[in-house]
């Protein structure tokens, strides 16, 4: 069907419109100010002919010139907004403001974003301005506002790979698992169908040597034939490999949120230097990075996008990090609908919301069991908490430090909250990437759980710039803090413990039994943090050297990201329409059949653990 002339026939008072596809929008171009001003209610009657977005935008050469546009903003935005950058997309007919404080800059309802509109023809977007600041926000964001006229032809390149490619009859429907079956990591699976190709995420397996770390794909694997890729979250076992597929000849998107864009590119380039330091080469380039900031087709919860000819998306939160997404395949027009849940928390948090159930329709799941051992439980939150506070006070009262390795994103900022809350008073030290991750998190408070969204937005109190964190940002600021004799706690990555300035710090501080280590995070087989996990009184570092471990080891659950058997059993449980069948993958191999087994007497459904390159039909 041709969208482009049903909407022209629809628009005869804009004969001269230029109409592109751009990814799945239809967008009209004018020079028509008038009908730009006062067209929703006749865009609003297309859309609901042809089931289609449709936005209007003016052109370019119509527009008022950036000085003009800058000195209106400004006359129009209140001071107390404190705007920091403007930035243009002509190509876009685009102005993004950066502020400190978006709720004064867009006003009341709206008001002030409508006026600029009105004014200057510009479609304005508020952005909240990275706080902390951030190079690397930064320099993500101005790789995106560089390349917007790649981005352009990009997305009209991919508008008409699905509106005008005439779709096969969907006969089958199949998912393919390259990675994460029976274990934890390279999460990566293939959703087949006679029209698409689609990647649900593709991640490293972090505790892995050799081939073991990457998804398996076959000899006769096409890249080319790759449609699109689905990113749920901006972990390194789901996105960790994807700029790998840019680098060999991947050309196509990749779907995620906002968050999930900047914390992925985030990670990955902090990949790229632990890589070159622990072998002295990387699997990929920051300029592979930038190819796929520049590919990626951003989406909000909720929103419904086509994207491929016999494909629907439609992403909802996950609850398990900032812009995690359970990614809903609507397929050949709801004939089968997939979930893939990506990694997800059913149940409350400092940070984030729990998951969403309320699928419409959902004839089949493919879930995580990272905890879906029958043992697998966890304490309440608030107990988790206690237990933290107690640990960290014990600690301090024999002239201790706390070590705790943290994954950046995530659950560094979950611990963030926990210590503001309960007001500790030793120096609280955050090393390696974990402020910038912050600063993306303040970003994106919509993303956040409610209540402290409106502390961010309403109350303009961020808890990720407290005083109380220092942030330890340069190699002799890291010297201060080894040669400090008095207690502190220390949150640094990485997670795992597989490199980063925690290894600096264990090496000092490991093997005085006044200190304290603190596992928040689950550390997969291989890594540094599950040997010292698993109670190893000597271990061996990347560079050979060993380090004795004598400090006192806690591991606090109830901090995970991850659901744990209760709350994944639960998650199936309120789900608003039960799945014909479920595939359990992202556990270990006991644990994934264990989950599997339970879904299946307790619920009756068809559940089931593949193994890596199992093929499996949902249609």
């Amino acid at each position: 069907m041709d969208y482009l002339k049903i909407v022209e026939k629809n628009l005869p008072e804009l004969p001269d419109a230029r109409i592109n596809y751009e990814g799945s929008k239809i967008v009209v171009y004018t020079r028509n100010k008038n009908f730009f001003l006062t067209q929703d209610e006749k865009v609003k009657k297309i859309v609901e002919k042809i089931k289609k977005r449709v936005e209007v935008r003016i052109e370019t050469d119509t527009l008022p010139s950036t000085d003009e546009t800058i000195l209106k903003i400004k006359e129009i935005i209140p001071k107390e907004a404190e705007v920091s950058n403007i930035y243009f997309e002509p190509d876009f007919s685009r102005v993004t403001i950066n502020v400190r404080y978006p709720k004064i800059a867009i006003g009341e309802v709206g008001e002030l974003v409508r006026r600029i509109k009105k004014e200057t023809f510009w479609i304005p977007h508020v952005q909240r301005v990275a706080t902390p600041k951030s190079i690397h926000v930064k320099a993500i964001r101005k790789t995106l506002y560089q390349s917007s006229k790649y981005r352009k032809r990009f997305l009209n390149k991919i508008g008409k790979k699905i509106y005008l490619t005439e779709p096969k009859e969907t006969k089958y429907v199949k998912v393919v698992a390259l990675g994460s079956c029976r274990e934890v990591g390279r999460s990566c699976f293939l959703i087949q169908t006679p029209n698409s190709n689609i990647m649900l995420d593709c991640g490293l397996s972090m505790g892995a040597t050799g081939e073991d770390q990457y998804p398996i794909f076959s000899p006769d694997f096409n890249i080319d034939s790759l449609d699109a890729i689905v990113l749920s979250h901006a972990h390194l076992d789901h996105c960790g490999f994807i700029p790998y597929l840019y680098k060999i000849g991947y050309k196509g998107p990749v779907y995620c949120t906002e968050p999930t864009r900047e914390l992925a590119a985030l990670l990955q380039l902090d990949t790229i230097q632990l890589m070159q330091k622990e072998t002295g080469k990387s699997l990929y380039t920051s300029s592979d990075i930038k190819k796929m900031i520049k590919n990626v087709i951003p989406l909000k919860y909720k929103e419904v996008t086509d994207i491929t000819p016999d494909v629907r998306l439609i992403f909802e939160n996950a609850g398990h990090l900032l812009g995690s997404a359970i990614s809903h395949f609507n397929i050949a027009d709801g004939k089968v609908n997939v979930i893939y849940t990506g990694d997800i928390k059913y149940s409350v948090s400092n940070l984030l919301d729990p998951a969403f159930t309320q699928f419409l329709r959902c004839e089949g799941i493919i879930v995580e069991s990272t905890y879906g051992a029958q043992n697998d439980l966890t304490p309440r939150l608030e107990d988790a908490e206690k237990e933290f506070i107690s640990i960290i006070k014990e600690t301090i009262k024999r002239g201790g430090k706390i070590l705790i390795p943290s994954f950046a994103v995530g659950r560094a900022q979950e611990l963030m909250l926990i210590l503001e809350k309960y007001n500790i008073d030793v120096p609280i030290y955050i090393d390696g990437m974990i402020y910038d991750a912050s600063a993306i998190h303040s970003t994106y408070p919509k993303y956040l759980a409610y209540n402290l969204q409106r502390q961010i937005i309403d109350e303009n109190k961020n808890p990720f710039e407290s005083e109380r964190f220092i942030h330890v940002a340069s190699y002799r600021e890291r010297e201060q803090v080894l040669e400090d004799e008095k207690p502190c706690i220390i949150i640094a990555t990485s997670g795992m413990m597989n490199g980063g300035p925690i290894i600096e710090y264990i090496k000092k501080f490991g093997s005085d039994q006044k200190n304290t280590l603190v596992f928040v995070g689950y550390q997969a087989r291989g890594t540094l943090g599950n040997k010292i996990q698993q109670g190893n009184k000597e271990v061996e570092l990347q560079d050979g050297e060993k380090v004795e471990i004598n400090l006192e080891i806690k591991t606090l659950d109830g901090l995970s990201g991850h659901s744990d058997r209760k709350q994944l059993l639960n998650f199936i449980g309120h789900l608003k329409e039960r799945p014909k069948r479920i595939l359990v993958n992202h556990g270990e191999q006991s644990k994934a059949l264990s989950l599997a087994s339970a879904i299946n007497k307790i619920f009756g459904i068809e559940s089931y653990a593949p193994m890596n390159l199992e093929a499996m039909r949902f249609l």
